[in-house]
């Protein structure tokens, strides 16, 4: 086989230089000519990883490893310990799984400087190393370990990390050697710290040293109250930092268009006495549709935490849509922060209208034991938050596998909830999930429809804005 000398060799030589070379005719020289030609061929016919082996590549199978186990630690009753709440999860996992291997991403950028704060000066972002190829399924399990070590704190929890992350690591040593591991999960690793270090100003430790919130004795009639035993849940999020400094502008939801009443003949009358006559006439598929998306209170056999189906549904779509690692990151990242700043938004709006929920009004004013179809969450009723996410899903989603991406989710199947009769969901789209997430919450009794709109309105604004704002 003829060996071909790289026209870039041609380029570095002067035409002094290829005179002398048309002279020398010494065997050392021809000798050390072919060496260098040799390394120069293998560079371009062996591309090698990393850096010169984008993170289009390779298959998001690493994240969907973390999701399948984040979706566990979510699990209720709780078998790992004590769990943070899904949307701060979600948010800082996609952060750091989209730091982590966008250097092998071209044609995306850092979010380092768009995002508020991020990151910190003190806690810098780690660089790549010029010249150091990288296997990014190894800098993304790193991080996505990491992150949720930080996250998931219970000694179960721990040692489950510590096994998905061992047993990732050994399917790697056949795909690129040691030096290029050590190096990519120390970048993994580092990038997971800096995120974390970020995560620790966002307001959660103020509102951790709140005390347990109360309705203020001048509310006026028909102010929320709790509809359970319990301490109100998420009533400080104002004391949370958007991530995207301005992604709520414009999108708050409208106060509702008419006032209190138990007037049989008045609009908010009749508002309740909707979720009322639905709950009396639910067929088997629309019960169906409300116990996939219950989130939280224990029915049969038990839940997934508020917000963390978000997980089974990333999962899913990256298994429809056959993602590459650079989509998986950019779609989890991108759902992560619009499901933070989406309800942060919503949660504070709550609080701001402290809006009566569907089973104590319909108590008093229609049937005394009327009931839900499972508990209602502590927390006032508009606008609703599990919509909210929905809203964020369509628009984010969207944004990287095209607004009409069919798929299947199975979250509650057979292998993890045996015999709880829940037969995998289709949607035709996005927004197609995102109206079943709504009108879910009205099958359930625990909402209102003008909630729930009002709800996938605000989650879609939240996402449009971050759009808008970040450049991924």
């Amino acid at each position: 086989m003829a060996i071909k000398l790289p026209f870039d060799i041609y380029k570095t030589f002067s035409l002094k230089t290829a005179f002398m070379f048309s002279r020398l005719k010494s065997k050392s020289f021809v000798v050390l000519l072919m060496a260098f030609t040799l390394s120069a061929c293998n560079k371009d016919d062996n591309p090698g990883n990393g850096h010169d082996k984008p993170a289009n590549t390779y298959s998001s199978q690493v994240v969907v490893k973390w999701l399948e186990q984040q979706l566990k630690f979510f699990k209720l009753p709780l078998a790992f310990g004590a769990a943070p709440s899904a949307d701060r999860a979600f948010a800082y996992t996609g952060v750091a799984l989209y730091e982590s291997v966008v250097p092998g991403m071209p044609s995306h950028q850092s979010l380092a400087g768009q995002l508020d704060r991020f990151p910190l000066s003190a806690n810098p972002l780690p660089k790549t190393t010029p010249g150091q190829a990288y296997y990014w399924p190894a800098s993304a399990n790193a991080a996505l370990a990491e992150i949720n070590r930080k996250l998931f704190t219970g000694a179960a929890a721990q040692t489950a990390i510590n096994e998905l992350e061992n047993q990732l690591v050994s399917g790697f040593a056949s795909e690129a050697d040691s030096i290029m591991l050590k190096h990519s999960v120390e970048f993994g690793r580092t990038v997971a710290d800096a995120v974390w270090a970020w995560a620790q100003e966002d307001g959660t430790a103020i509102i951790a040293t709140k005390p347990v919130y109360t309705v203020p004795a001048d509310a006026g009639p028909g102010a929320w109250v709790l509809t359970s035993a319990g301490a109100p849940a998420n009533a400080y999020h104002a004391f949370r930092k958007l991530i995207v400094v301005g992604s709520n502008t414009n999108a708050a939801a409208p106060p509702l268009p008419f006032s209190y009443s138990t007037d049989p003949n008045s609009e908010y009358y009749k508002m309740a006495k909707e979720v009322y006559d639905i709950s009396k006439t639910l067929t088997p598929e629309q019960r169906q549709i409300a116990l996939y998306h219950r989130e939280g209170p224990a029915v049969n056999g038990g839940s997934y935490g508020g917000g963390s189906s978000m997980a089974g549904q990333l999962k899913a779509v990256f298994i429809a849509a056959n993602a590459t690692l650079d989509l998986a990151a950019e779609a989890f990242a991108k759902a992560g922060i619009g499901s933070y700043d989406g309800l942060t938004t919503t949660f504070v709006q709550k609080y701001m209208f402290l809006t009566m929920r569907p089973i104590t009004y319909i108590r008093a004013n229609i049937q005394a034991d009327w009931n839900t179809v499972y508990g209602t969450p502590l927390y006032p009723e508009y606008p609703a938050g599990h919509p909210t996410n929905g809203g964020v899903l369509s628009v984010m989603l969207a944004s990287v596998f095209g607004k009409n991406f069919a798929f299947d989710v199975d979250y509650y199947g057979e292998n993890d909830w045996p015999g709880n009769g829940l037969t995998k969901r289709h949607y035709a789209s996005f927004d197609a999930l995102a109206d079943e997430m709504a009108i879910a919450r009205v099958y359930a009794g625990i909402h209102y429809k003008p909630a729930v709109y009002a709800g996938v309105a605000l989650g879609k604004k939240v996402a449009e804005n971050i759009l808008a704002k970040v450049k991924f």
